[in-house]
């Protein structure tokens, strides 16, 4: 395909997007290269580092391409009337691995040593972050008053947890991560964290 056929795509990041996660299913970050992307696509490794700069631009675009997704799925369960404990389940199943080496948690496992040295990437990971703690923020404040420290527990929790399930450990399943998290929240009408009635 030429470059010229490339730009008449329909759609065409939408298809670039769908092949890198497929490549990164099949063979890994490893394997997910420009170059390896041109070659299924049919282009050139150049003309697609127009578009991406970089394999980090590549990654940082797919993972955006992922969240974009994910997002709209979450506001959903936020917006919900489902009772707060409910929600908080349906984000963490959000959130957490779909199953052992998902892409999606592969990507976010490349990028986090990489935010470190390219300031793009660091402030696409805040976003990313912020979008997620404000989610399990909001629905914390349903239950109790220290909704800061207990959102920092929560997603911190769910950041360690998921790891776990993407390498496949096998002493956790979703359903046991689930539990782990949901032993932070407050029992109904204890001290601490609850919300003052």
């Amino acid at each position: 395909m030429t470059k010229q056929k490339f730009s008449r795509l329909e759609r065409p990041r939408e298809r670039v997007m769908q092949e890198a996660w497929a490549l990164l299913a099949e063979r890994g970050l490893a394997e997910l290269s420009l170059s390896e992307l041109g070659r299924r696509l049919d282009t050139s490794a150049g003309h697609l580092s127009y578009y991406f700069g970089s394999k980090n631009g590549l990654l940082l675009e797919l993972l955006r391409w992922s969240e974009d997704e994910l997002a709209k799925e979450l506001a959903l369960v936020v917006e919900s009337d489902r009772p707060a404990e409910e929600r908080l389940r349906q984000v963490c199943l959000l959130n957490f691995p779909r199953f052992v080496g998902d892409p999606r948690w592969l990507l976010w496992v490349e990028l986090w040593p990489r935010v470190m040295h390219e300031p793009a990437l660091r402030e696409a990971q805040l976003e990313f972050d912020a979008v997620w703690r404000s989610a399990i923020s909001r629905i914390l404040s349903e239950l109790t008053d220290d909704v800061d420290t207990l959102t920092q527990r929560v997603f911190a929790l769910i950041d360690g947890l998921s790891v776990s399930l993407l390498t496949g450990d096998t002493t956790l399943t979703v359903d046991k991560a689930w539990e782990h998290v949901k032993a932070l929240l407050p029992a109904a009408g204890a001290g601490g964290l609850s919300r003052s009635r």
